[in-house]
Order: structure tokens, then C-alpha cells, then sequence
């Protein structure tokens, strides 16, 4: 019994850590090599952004490059289908169009009440712009300035922004026409407010749909 009791006790101090640790999302380009991380505690987890086929080469043998063809776009085709079914139920009888600008104006209204939740810190904002010539080298240098001028802040004033370090943003021009950049972005939030933007969506966007029926 009182073993039970401290596995129960610490299942519950486990869940309520899970909850209140930050899920944490690290974005990288440098050498024109794009990478994204996630990270919960001390779990981290490098995101795939190409798709694998699993055991394609096995399966090429077996059926044959068009059998395995055919099978592929069968899945895909079932995969869009359940996916069509599981939206299809959830706006019931609302028209699609009522649907989508209901689920617009939750996102706007629960992106405004949590964006400040989200911690956003610009580690490394390196841009180096080319052009076809000088004048078209100073031109873009000019847009790539000020839109990165907009972009942070616009963030400040969005999200929660934690305070640049000296030399993080630079932007220059690079008159012989080559670009590049170098990225580094660190986000994170707390899961458990996470979880409410989640569940007050579904919830909200239910009620909207019975509403309507």
C-alpha cells in the first residue's frame, strides 16, 4: 500500500514537472544547412526535414517498382482521408468557409492572450547581401536592413523578446553579389501553456460549431 502510494505521488510530482518545464525549439541555418531542434528537459531531439522512406529499397525487391508505387499512393490516399474525416467531424455541419474564419479568429484571440508567454532570443542574426551590380547591391542591402529592423520589432512588441547581445544582428553588403547568412534562434514556452492554447481551441471552436447546428 505504501508503495503504491509513493509511485502514485511520484507519477503526479513527474507530471506536474512536465507541465511546468519549457519546450524548448532551437532553428539553425549556417553554411546554407537549415537544422531545427526540440528540446524538452534534458531530452533533445534533432527534427527530420527530409523524409525517409523506410526499408524502400527492401520493398522495391519484393513487389517491384510499380507494385510499390501503386502501395504508396494508396497510403497517402488513406492517410488524406482520415485526415479529411477527423476535420470533417469536427466542424459537424458548419460550412467550411464559417468554419475557417471561426478557427481564425480563436487563433488571433488566443495568440494575443499567449504570445507574450512565448520567449524568443535571437542568438545570431548574420546577413550578408549581394546583387548583379552596386547599385542593385545597395538597394537590396537597404530592404534586408529595414525588414530586419521591422521583423525584431515587431517581435518585441509580440512576443517576449529577451534582450540582444552586442553584435547579435549585423547586416551587411557584400559588393562582389554573394549571399549568405548565419542563424541562430532559440524559442520556448511553458508546456503547460501550451496545452491550454491547444485544448481552448478545440474547446472554443466546438462550442462554435454547436452553436450553429
Amino acid at each position: 500500500m505504501v508503495t503504491t502510494l509513493f509511485v502514485v505521488l511520484g507519477i503526479i510530482v513527474f507530471l506536474l514537472l512536465l507541465l511546468f518545464a519549457y519546450l524548448r525549439v532551437r532553428i539553425s541555418y549556417r553554411d546554407q544547412s537549415f537544422s531545427l531542434y526540440v528540446q524538452i528537459g534534458p531530452i533533445l531531439y534533432k527534427v527530420p526535414l527530409q523524409k525517409k522512406s523506410k526499408y524502400r529499397s527492401l520493398a522495391k525487391q519484393l513487389r517491384g517498382k510499380k507494385l510499390s508505387a501503386s502501395f504508396d499512393k494508396k497510403e497517402k490516399k488513406r492517410e488524406r482521408k482520415e485526415k479529411k474525416n477527423v476535420l470533417n467531424e469536427l466542424r459537424g455541419d458548419l460550412a467550411l468557409t464559417e468554419f475557417l474564419s471561426a478557427l481564425k479568429d480563436i487563433s488571433i484571440r488566443l495568440a494575443q492572450r499567449y504570445a507574450k508567454k512565448l520567449h524568443i532570443k535571437v542568438e545570431q542574426l548574420h546577413i550578408m547581401v549581394g546583387g548583379s551590380s552596386p547599385a542593385a547591391t545597395g538597394i537590396a542591402y537597404g530592404v534586408a536592413a529595414q525588414s530586419t529592423a521591422y521583423l525584431l520589432e515587431f517581435l518585441d512588441s509580440t512576443v517576449t523578446l529577451i534582450p540582444l547581445q552586442k553584435n547579435a544582428v549585423h547586416v551587411t553588403a557584400d559588393f562582389s553579389g554573394n549571399w549568405d547568412a548565419c542563424i541562430q534562434v532559440k524559442m520556448k514556452i511553458r508546456i503547460i501553456h501550451l496545452l491550454q492554447a491547444l485544448f481552448q481551441t478545440f474547446f472554443q471552436l466546438k462550442s462554435a460549431v454547436d452553436t450553429n447546428i
